[in-house]
């Protein structure tokens, strides 16, 4: 194996490296040696680079040549001796942490290297690491800078930076958060380890490892008794002393002097509160203490507002006045005057002392004037504009369920101004705590739970035997696997591991079963060896050769050891775990969430698969053939052919209109309350190129079963012979089209449901899958025709302008003619109602002439807004007119509001053939309501001594 050395344009080559070595340390340095021999000097320069395992690796120095002899004399005169390319991240080392912040976050910065800023999450600091990166680092040289998603850190963090370099900010990821990170390629991921080298090495030939070393820390202080106590800010004076039991008898002696934040049990339960640990069985009683008082990594733990909320001292029986809808949040602002000035105070006189400010807080279930005491009370600001900022309250005042406290401004000396100002006001939501006050019981005692709680995590770090593990791994065992894996066109464990990644390993002699981060990863390769590797796990990080970063790592727990460790049973949960993302299970159901190909086909049957009618289970072949026994769809079937027993059955209604459709989907209008209104959006499901039959004022009818709400399913069949029907476990739906909106397909249209009326009750919304048939049109006569077939008889209807059937829309009707007396026919039995007859021999012709009404508009049904129209009506019997018949006039409004148009049909309860619609704002007879539609139907009835007609306009 040979390496080639490039140029940094990479059109070049320096040189090539026969035999070279990485050297990785997790959250450290990572870096490629190389000895050369040369005839003839090597002109290497700054930026010069090799590719190992796919990472880039560069010369940022001169490198030092040893010569040895004349020039091309010899093929070792020049010697180069170590030559160290450096990784990308070499770059954190050489690029300063400047005050700078992402340009959207509205947040001041001064640009130089020494300041201190308030970090309320973790990605404030990786939000300022990536803006430093980017001041250099651009195009194909960016960082990408990442908080694992999984990731949960502390909050509200101070930091103090002074003059250091990115990689110095990294090490504050782990120092102020906690957190590990890894750096792969230009991607640092914060808070998370490598990943899972994909094998558990096991001692033995053929497993991976010849040799392993396990060295116990002997620098470790182990603790399985642990003694915490939290700091003394807010706790009253003397507050454990005051405390006595039903006997008015005080817990403590006088004598006997407690000011800090205690566990729980103390002191009703014992004066001497301690937490043991489950593995003090095994090493014994090993004590140590520790305070939560803010000094060094340790959090301050004390009585405080932070998370306090009105459910939690209602349940130790305080109850607080919240405002109506208040979130019950106790530690957000209610309230806070908002300033106006630009901070600077250049305006004020001098002798003139800058004005207070006011922040108004909830009723936080005691009164803040109580417990104060001789240090100054201070509110501290946990996030928002001033987060990290904290104001000393000079009043505070009881008003209503509110306290109004006023503070004074704080003086930022780096920038000069004055906090809060115009642009950085406190605002309502914003999170706080109040410091240098006593703070009530109830505070003290939710502050008690959270030391014991912070106390066992501490105990758990800290109660079992840190060791280090030296594997000696199989040089042959990692050559085959890079073979077998570069074989199949898959990534070996040689190509991809790396410092950081979790090693699973097990042996049973050592009680070894888990997994451990890699600490320090060494290879060393070349032309004539296989590559020989060296690493070290650690327990707990070891510090780095760039910075000192302290991390702890939760590792191997051996022999019981540990509770923040993993066992055999863990890994094995989070290989099923992991494990399940990638693979199916063959032995319990499981889920893919990718598309599964099948090439040969599959099998499915407890028993597996037999052909013919007499066989069982199932099989879909590899050309997509499927024999089972039975298949059941709760949507769409769509096929060329449909063969069964070669009989057509019908169970229903069958039609032939000028208009029908499959719905594909359905989207109801609700208004602006969330309440369901009686109109919406259809989209009709089309085959490529097809064009939905529908158009505007078609009138629509389905059936389909309501599987949400049963109820609304008919329970018997009827047929009123008026177009109003019902089939038994089906609901009927009734909706008119007033809208195409996608003209070219007529995809997607808009729609309006029936209203109800005496002979109809009921208004149900169309669904997904149902079929409906457009049997007639409000205003287009070429669609008015239609024909539908029932198991007693056959119906032709022509003039269809409604929802219901009339006498004159009956155009023939054969078969059980007995619902035709609906409309006054005397008609029993099955014979055949016709308007002509035909027949061989004799013909003779009947002309009955239809009466019908005309309707004048003036030539447009469009009515803009602030215009009027003139209607007039005239009734013809054939070419007749024969208005002056006429003994009786009606007209009747659809406007979609059933209410509103009942008072307007009796406000014009008078009409007499003619009338003016107003479309204006003092009149708007079109309707004006928030239920309104696009179009308004207007029913004109006109009756004489002899029959009755309707026509319909629509405006």
């Amino acid at each position: 194996m040979a390496w080639k050395v490039y140029d940094k344009t990479g059109n070049t080559v320096r040189c090539t490296l026969k035999g070279l070595e990485y050297n990785g340390t997790w959250m450290g340095a990572c870096f490629v040696t190389s000895t050369l021999k040369s005839a003839v000097p090597i002109l290497f320069e700054i930026g010069d680079y090799v590719m190992y395992r796919g990472e880039r690796f560069e010369i940022n120095y001169d490198p030092t040549a040893l010569k040895k002899a004349a020039r091309k004399t010899s093929g070792e005169a020049f010697v180069y001796d170590n030559v160290k390319f450096n990784w990308p991240g070499d770059e954190l080392t050489r690029c300063d942490f400047l005050d700078y912040v992402k340009s959207d976050n509205q947040i001041h910065f001064t640009s130089l290297p020494k300041f201190s800023f308030f970090a309320s999450s973790i990605q404030d600091l990786a939000d300022r690491v990536q803006v430093n990166l980017d001041r250099i680092y651009t195009g194909a040289q960016k960082w990408t800078v990442a908080v694992h998603p999984e990731y949960v850190s502390t909050t509200n963090v101070n930091i103090d930076v002074n003059n250091i370099k990115v990689w110095g900010a990294l090490e504050l990821f782990n120092s102020k958060f906690g957190a590990n990170f890894v750096i792969r390629g230009r991607t640092i991921t914060i808070g998370t380890a490598g990943i899972a080298v994909g094998n558990i090495f096991k001692y033995g030939r053929g497993n991976g490892l010849y040799e392993i070393q396990r060295t116990a820390d002997a620098d470790q202080q182990i603790i399985t008794r642990l003694r915490a106590y939290g700091s003394t800010r807010n706790m009253p004076n003397r507050y454990y002393n005051k405390l006595s039991n039903s006997s008015l008898t005080n817990y403590l002696p006088n004598n006997m002097a407690v000011e800090n934040l205690m566990l729980p049990d103390f002191p009703k339960t014992t004066l001497d509160p301690y937490i043991d640990s489950k593995n003090i069985a095994v090493l014994g009683i090993r004590e140590g203490s520790v305070y939560f008082d803010g000094t060094g990594d340790l959090e301050e733990i004390c009585p405080s507002m932070e998370g306090m909320t009105a459910e939690q001292l209602k349940d130790a029986g305080i109850y607080v006045s919240l405002d109506a809808g208040d979130n019950g949040n106790l530690d957000e602002v209610a309230d806070a005057e908002q300033l106006t000035d630009d901070g600077t105070m250049d305006s004020l006189k001098e002798g003139e002392d800058v004005p207070p400010f006011t922040i108004t807080l909830k009723d936080v279930g005691f009164n803040i004037n109580d417990y104060l005491t001789s240090e100054t009370a201070t509110i501290s600001m946990k996030n928002g504009m001033c987060g990290g900022r904290d104001f000393e309250i000079t009043k505070c005042e009881k008003k209503g369920n509110k306290y109004v406290l006023t503070c004074n401004r704080v003086y930022d000396e780096s920038l000069k101004l004055y906090f809060p100002y115009k642009d950085y006001n406190i605002k309502s939501g914003d999170k706080f705590v109040l410091l240098y006050i006593d703070m009530p019981d109830v505070y003290i005692q939710a502050a008690s739970q959270r030391l014991l709680a912070t106390a066992k995590k501490y105990l758990a770090k800290n109660d079992y035997v840190r060791y280090s593990y030296e594997p000696k791994v199989d040089d042959i065992f990692m050559a085959r696997q890079h073979d077998e894996a570069v074989a199949r066109g898959e990534a070996s464990i040689h190509d991809t591991l790396k410092e950081g990644d979790l090693m699973l390993f097990t042996d049973s002699d050592l009680g070894i079963e888990g997994s451990i981060i890699i600490d320090t990863l060494i290879i060393k390769e070349g032309e004539d060896m296989i590559p020989k590797y060296t690493m070290t796990l650690r327990e707990e990080k070891a510090v780095g050769s760039l910075e000192k970063i302290q991390n702890q790592i939760d590792s191997i727990a051996g022999g019981g050891q540990g509770t923040g460790g993993l066992n055999t049973q863990q890994i094995q949960s989070i290989i099923r775990s992991l494990g399940n993302q990638l693979f199916l299970s063959r032995t319990h159901n499981d889920t893919a969430a990718g598309l599964i190909g099948f090439l040969a086909g599959a099998i499915f049957g407890a028993s597996g698969f037999a052909e013919g009618l007499t066989g069982f289970g199932a099989k879909i072949d590899s050309m997509g053939r499927g024999y089972m026994e039975s298949l059941t769809l709760r949507r769409f079937l769509e096929v060329p052919e449909l063969r069964f027993n070669r009989a057509e059955i019908v169970l229903g209604d069958k039609w032939r209109s000028p208009g029908a459709g499959i719905i594909e989907s359905v989207e109801p209008d609700y208004d602006a309350d969330g309440n369901l209104l009686r109109s919406g959006t259809i989209s009709l499901k089309l085959q490529d190129g097809e064009i939905g039959a529908v158009a505007v004022d078609d009138i629509c009818m389905g059936y389909f079963h309501d599987y949400e709400t049963p109820g609304n399913n008919a329970v018997s069949d009827i047929d009123d012979s008026r177009g109003n029907r019902m089939f038994a476990g089906f609901c009927t739906i009734y909706f008119r089209i007033t809208e195409i909106l996608d003209a070219g397909t007529n995809k997607r249209f808009r729609y309006v449901l029936r209203g109800v009326s005496d002979r109809w009750q009921y208004s149900f919304h169309p669904c997904e899958a149902l079929h409906f048939v457009a049997y007639g049109n409000f205003t287009n006569k070429e669609r008015q025709t239609s024909a539908y077939e029932t198991r007693t008889y056959r119906r032709f209807l022509v003039g269809v302008n409604d929802w219901e059937f009339t006498k004159s829309m009956v155009a023939m009707q054969d078969g059980d003619l007995s619902n035709l007396n609906i409309f006054g026919l005397d008609m029993t039995g099955y014979s055949a109602y016709l308007n002509n007859i035909y027949m061989t021999g004799t013909i003779e012709q009947l002309q009955i002439a239809p009466v019908r009404i005309e309707i004048d508009t003036q030539g447009d049904n469009f009515l803009a807004y602030g215009e009027s129209m003139e209607i007039t009506c005239k009734v013809f019997k054939g070419w007749e007119d024969i208005t002056d018949t006429v003994r009786q006039w009606a007209i009747r409004r659809d406007s979609g509001d059933t209410a509103d148009d009942e008072a307007w049909n009796i406000k014009h309860k008078d009409f007499n053939g003619s009338i003016t619609i107003y479309n204006t704002k003092e009149i708007s007879d079109l309707g004006n309501n928030s239920v309104t539609i696009a179009s308004t139907l207007f029913t004109i009835t006109a009756t004489n001594d002899v029959a009755s007609v309707e026509a319909i306009v629509t405006i």
